[in-house]
């Protein structure tokens, strides 16, 4: 099957390279995805799939049902929401949505998995199992997978696993990076509003200065990380903003903090919250001050399923040899709310990354760099693979 597949993914390498230039050129922000969504679901009803539109706002599930309509359930993702950066790249595909680009590759993951249902479809009279394709709205911040898992996308039929990929730009085109276990972090935002006693600066024994509060809090807030958890285990807290003062001579009423907290393991992640509030209510205390602190839940941390990697991990293996394949070894505190398709860990999800790093095209820039791109070439290569590797689970 590996041949087929491959043959497939290299004859609609036009219609992929089409369609990711398609979406690069008219981006848009989470849930606000109508026309990606509509062109999506038009290719896909070309297909003779089942699709349902409209799905957490702006999602598109498809259906294809394999040889019988019985059998497994495999799910697919990809997100389809750009970022409001302007792009840099001089290229005859550039974003025409001013302060919109797709500097993250989600236009790629599209295409890909557009690119998998044209393979698939071809194929269904011999489909081991029934495949569906999630293509969802707003990774970006938003977070449109759980909307999605909750208006039903694992139901219907019932998915046992779900796998997606993203691309990366650390690795060169075609590479495939995967890691077991670990992978993503959770990411949370915390809020803190200080509330002091305002005055004239030159009289600063009459107030309670929330800059002094918050500038200690600031490095309190450090110590999580660096006394408060087990080393092993990664954490991080970082404030991102810090706003307070009108003028260089008042002393003013208010401070406010806010920032994230990144951690790979959930009883870890519960303990900084904690942590955060300990510290926050004894600082306050210290300087007389009222501190009120918010935390608002954010993406949970990711876990790769070993044996949904296995899968991935040999067809990378049967279609293009070990030295495509490259095993991680560690985390990352970046964060993907794909893993919420695990239905709080009901059942296996796995993603993997895709290189498309090419620097004699001059693609070499990170994601979210307005001069981010992907090396098209990498665009075959994702959906052969996430194509046999359903395949091989439907048919295990």
């Amino acid at each position: 099957m590996k041949k087929e597949i491959w043959k497939i993914a290299n004859e609609i390498k036009e219609e992929l390279v089409t369609d990711r230039r398609h979406f690069h050129m008219y981006p848009e922000l989470g849930f606000e995805e109508h026309q990606t969504a509509a062109y999506v679901a038009k290719k896909l009803k070309e297909l003779g799939l089942e699709v349902k539109i409209g799905v957490a706002k702006t999602g598109v599930i498809a259906l294809l049902k394999g040889k019988g309509g019985t059998g497994k359930t495999i799910g697919i993702r990809a997100d389809m929401d750009a970022l409001p950066i302007q792009e840099e790249n001089d290229v005859s595909y550039k974003s025409k949505h001013d302060g919109k680009a797709h500097m993250c590759g989600h236009d790629a993951h599209t295409a890909i998995l557009l690119g998998v249902a044209k393979i698939l479809s071809r194929l269904k009279e011999q489909l081991p199992g029934n495949v569906k394709f999630f293509f969802q709205p707003a990774e970006e911040g938003l977070g449109g997978a759980r909307p999605m898992v909750e208006a039903g996308a694992l139901a219907d039929p019932e998915v046992s696993a779900v796998i997606a990929l993203h691309v990366f730009d650390e690795y060169d085109t075609g590479k495939v990076v995967i890691k077991d276990g670990s992978f993503t972090a959770s990411a949370d935002k915390f809020y803190i509003d200080i509330t002091g006693k305002g005055g004239h600066a030159a009289a600063p024994h009459e107030t309670v200065d929330p800059i002094v509060v918050a500038s200690h809090l600031v490095v309190a807030l450090q110590t999580v990380a660096s006394r408060s958890t087990d080393p092993v285990d990664p954490v991080v807290v970082t404030v991102g903003t810090f706003h307070a003062g009108s003028a260089y001579n008042i002393i003013p009423e208010t401070a406010h903090l806010s920032g994230t907290i990144r951690a790979l393991k959930q009883d870890v992640r519960e303990a900084t919250w904690e942590q955060i509030k300990q510290i926050t209510e004894g600082v306050a205390k210290s300087f007389g001050a009222t501190i009120a602190t918010k935390i608002d839940l954010g993406y949970n941390p990711g876990f790769n399923d070993p044996s949904l990697n296995q899968h991935i991990k040999n067809a990378v293996i049967d279609l293009f040899g070990e030295d495509q394949l490259v095993i991680e070894e560690e985390p990352t505190m970046g964060a993907e709310d794909f893993y919420d398709f695990s239905d709080n860990y009901r059942i296996p999800v796995s993603m993997f990354w895709l290189g498309t790093r090419n620097e004699e095209k001059g693609i070499k820039y990170p994601g979210h760099s307005p001069k981010f791109d992907v090396d098209e070439d990498a665009l075959p290569v994702g959906s052969a693979v996430l194509a046999l590797t359903a395949w091989n689970y439907l048919a295990k």
